[in-house]
């Protein structure tokens, strides 16, 4: 849900929302300094890569799904096999009432099993949310994964939009338990997403 501030801003009443915002570069690059021992990397919602560049920058196997790419992370079966999952999934999909990232982490669990995951998502996926809610029980008493880390992120972390947004870590003990990210406003250290060959391809 966006709140007042944000849909001003946006102009959401003009503008439709966008559902796949690309990820900062540098916050690519932060992320993936957090998990240094880690060999293979899955990401369901890719888009251009760059979330998986950095990781296959210094050698990792990575796999990435994009439904515009002919590839939808939705529909495999599995199962596959990696260390880390890291996913900025579509926020608005269509599916009922479920978030985006919702959907994402339930079907990476499925996949996947109860893999280490860094899980983009708008700060109502944990908050904002009635006690009958049922993604609020599905979080707190059904699902395998444990929120051990979250990274707030600024309002206007990602270009063109301003939203509410944080990064929730699911069984990754080894972090801080609450992080913040450090924008790089010099540009650099920016990810060469042409180290990935494009979605659906691995590096091994």
């Amino acid at each position: 849900m966006a709140s007042p501030l944000t849909v001003k801003r946006n102009e959401y009443r003009k503008n439709p929302k966008r559902s796949d915002i690309p990820t900062p570069h540098w916050l690519c690059e932060q992320v993936a300094g957090l998990f240094p021992a880690v060999r293979s990397v899955l990401d369901p919602a890719c888009g251009d890569g760059r979330l998986l560049a950095p990781f296959a920058r210094r050698g990792c196997k990575t796999i990435g799904y994009d439904v515009k790419q002919g590839r939808d992370f939705l529909s495999e079966q599995g199962p596959i096999a990696v260390d880390l999952c890291v996913c900025n999934p579509p926020f608005n999909l269509g599916v009922g009432r479920m978030l985006g990232s919702e959907v994402f982490l339930r079907k990476i669990l499925a996949v996947c099993g109860n893999v280490p995951v860094a899980l983009f998502c708008p700060m109502g996926f944990r908050l904002n949310q009635r006690m009958n809610s049922a993604r609020w029980r599905w979080l707190r008493d059904e699902c395998p994964a444990k929120i051990t880390s979250l990274m707030a992120l600024p309002l206007d972390c990602f270009e063109g939009v301003e939203f509410h947004a944080e990064i929730v870590f699911f069984n990754a003990p080894h972090l801080e338990p609450h992080l913040f990210c450090t924008p790089n406003t010099t540009g650099q250290g920016r990810a060469d997403c042409g180290a990935y060959p494009g979605p659906g391809c691995s590096i091994s």
